[in-house]
């Protein structure tokens, strides 16, 4: 029985390499799911890096890559936001913390006052 090379088209092997590149998916997991070897996956990863899969890229195409830039930039934006408030809502909370154990109210100023027992 003879086996059929299977061929696979440049927008297929593009969505494949981002997949693993965005961390949506391993390698290994895209291997099997497609029943592609991990080594042919190796080799489009390395023609993606050298522009290979964006040699004809018409403005139609463009303008998707375009427009997905904008939407990851978007989302780079919204993480570090929300980085930065919970940075600080972890900083308020160790503050409140810390003032909130060198609290001298009225009952304990008496006891400061009359020194320690």
């Amino acid at each position: 029985m003879v086996r059929v090379r299977r061929s696979f088209e440049n927008d297929f092997k593009r969505q494949i390499v981002e997949s693993i590149v965005s961390g949506t998916a391993t390698q290994a997991e895209l291997a099997r799911e497609h029943r592609i070897s991990p080594v042919l996956i190796n080799r489009w990863k390395k023609e993606y890096e050298a522009g290979k899969f964006f040699e004809n890229v018409d403005s139609k195409d463009l303008a998707k890559l375009e427009l997905r830039i904008r939407e990851l930039e978007r989302l780079l934006g919204k993480m570090a936001l929300e980085n930065e408030m919970l940075k600080r809502a972890r900083d308020l909370n160790t503050n409140q913390k810390k003032d909130s154990s060198s609290i001298v109210t009225s009952r304990d100023w008496d006891r400061l006052k009359g020194g320690a027992k």
